[in-house]
């Protein structure tokens, strides 16, 4: 009950209306990011949570307004008490005002909670928060203002920038940082990641602005992403600097009110030092995609995309020259965003001796094959290759003894294999097949894992089947796999013989992959 006061909280909060300044500071269009799309910086903010659309700003600070919030009620500019330590500066980035922090180590007026430091921060603007499954960018622009340089000798104080941070915990997702001549993230330490250092000395973008964006999916286990880019000056776009995938990003302690907001401004500098920074364009903007229902990825294909019934030329049957001859209802379906390429015309000699030459193995994008080095192709149903058709192979392994059914062999498998189109990804959610094998004495236990990590584990339980030539189906829970954003390969194995002697037989009559392919953010 406790988290679903939070999420009611977070979604039930009132519209907050953003004021912005001159349209200088407002960029209709962004350049495009290596893996992103551009994305519309509205002059204003008038968003609820709930109603976010991908792209949707969620907050823009321009400073416009001459001030040190920005105009904009909730926004904090520092807890330092000296009255410079926070103060608008002329020009800005883009426009005419910016903020400017300051901070001079060991003087008291610039000592606020807890440190010697001069913040901004959002914590008090609810809409702003972010919580477990919230995708969103982070931008903010910083000018290191006649930043002192490192000597050889000096304290090696780190100087925080910027911070994506969390109530309730010391510890903090992200910290952009300076040691040194250098700049680099800092995560947390839970997390047991080391620093990276995303620019190695500083010293000639002193006094310039230096473009930041950070794109993360907050999760509280390690299906998150976080990627940190940097636009320095003289660069015509983002450069990606550092990409976390399969990533915890949100360490959720369970606390009541527990959330995520941001914080700008200066942290921490060598003793007896000046620092002052100023920021400018501070941003973020909604990456969670529209909601899409799960549905049939790929699925029904097997024969056509793997001639290995064959001897000699094959031609792909006409049904399946193309992604949009397959239909959705009857479970054969290629997705609109994998990569689909018609399989050629090939000869491919299904023998041992002499071996099949690989080259002549050219099969259709997505495709369908066994382990060719223990099993064998044993048959089909119908005259020809198609939908209807069966993958029927043999020679799975016999078991050792008897009483003493095969174990599971890594070498032994049917594989399945999709990719995305370029500016996609997947989330899975299930996998399912109808199988059959030769009688009572052949394979039983079914197994699927993927290439996602290389194999290593199984995707859900085992599954075993009692039913022998009576096509049986099979399902395997995927919804682990989430943010796949290139090929994989799919292996369904089979085991459990109890015959000592024999060709084991175990077909497949169909599957179905299913799930999301959803844009990259």
């Amino acid at each position: 009950m406790k988290k679903k006061s939070i999420y009611l909280q977070k979604y039930m909060v009132l519209a907050i209306l953003f004021l912005a300044g001159s349209c200088s500071k407002v960029q209709n269009g962004l350049t495009n990011q290596t893996d992103g799309k551009s994305l519309s910086i509205p002059k204003m903010g008038n968003i609820l949570q709930s109603g976010l659309n991908y792209g949707d700003t969620i907050l823009n600070l321009t400073y416009e307004s001459g001030t040190t919030n920005s105009g904009i009620t909730g926004i904090n500019p520092t807890n330092a008490t000296a009255s410079d330590a926070a103060y608008v500066v002329s020009p800005g980035e883009t426009g005419d005002y910016a903020i400017a922090h300051k901070i001079i180590q060991g003087d008291p007026g610039y000592y606020s909670d807890g440190n010697y430091r001069s913040e901004s921060d959002a914590d008090q603007l609810p809409v702003t928060h972010f919580y477990p499954g919230d995708e969103r960018r982070y931008e903010v622009s910083v000018l290191l203002k006649d930043w002192t340089p490192w000597n050889t000798g000096d304290p090696v104080n780190e100087t925080n920038i910027f911070q994506l941070k969390l109530t309730g915990l010391s510890e903090v997702p992200l910290q952009i940082r300076t040691q040194r001549n250098a700049m680099l993230l800092r995560f947390a330490i839970a997390n047991s990641v080391p620093n990276v250092n995303i620019l190695a000395d500083v010293r000639p973008y002193v006094n310039q602005w230096i473009q930041l964006r950070v794109d993360v999916k907050w999760a509280s286990t390690a299906v998150g992403y976080m990627k940190t880019y940097m636009k320095l000056p003289g660069q015509s776009d983002y450069v990606l600097v550092d990409n976390k995938t399969n990533y915890l990003t949100y360490n959720d302690n369970n606390t009541a009110g527990q959330h995520g907001y941001i914080k700008w401004g200066l942290y921490v500098a060598p003793a007896n030092v000046t620092r002052i920074a100023y920021h400018d364009n501070i941003r973020i903007i909604n990456l969670n995609q529209p909601t899409t229902a799960p549905g049939l990825i790929w699925g029904n294909s097997v024969p056509d995309a793997n001639p290995a019934y064959l001897d000699g030329p094959y031609t792909i049957a006409s049904n399946i020259t193309n992604a949009t001859a397959y239909n959705n209802t009857t479970n054969v379906y290629q997705h609109p965003n994998i990569k689909y390429q018609a399989a050629q015309n090939i000869v491919y000699t299904n023998s041992t001796s002499p071996a099949p030459n690989p080259g002549d193995n050219v099969v259709g994008t997505p495709w369908s094959d066994f382990s060719r080095s223990t099993l064998t192709a044993a048959g089909m149903s119908g005259s020809t290759p198609g939908p209807s058709g069966r993958y029927l192979l043999g020679s799975w392994a016999n078991a050792p003894s008897a009483g003493t059914p095969s174990p599971f062999d890594a070498t032994e498998y049917y594989a399945f294999y999709l990719e995305p189109k370029s500016g996609y990804y997947f989330n899975f959610t299930d996998i399912k097949f109808t199988v059959l094998r030769g009688n009572t004495t052949h394979p039983n236990t079914f197994v699927l894992r993927s290439s996602v990590d290389n194999f290593a584990t199984n995707i859900s339980s085992p599954v075993t089947i009692s039913g022998t030539t009576t096509p049986t189906a099979i399902s395997f829970d995927a919804s682990a796999l989430n943010n796949v954003s290139g090929p994989v390969t799919f292996r369904l194995y089979a085991y459990g013989a109890t015959a000592t002697s024999g060709s084991m037989l175990v077909g497949v009559n169909d599957f179905q992959v299913n799930g999301q392919v959803l844009p990259n953010p």
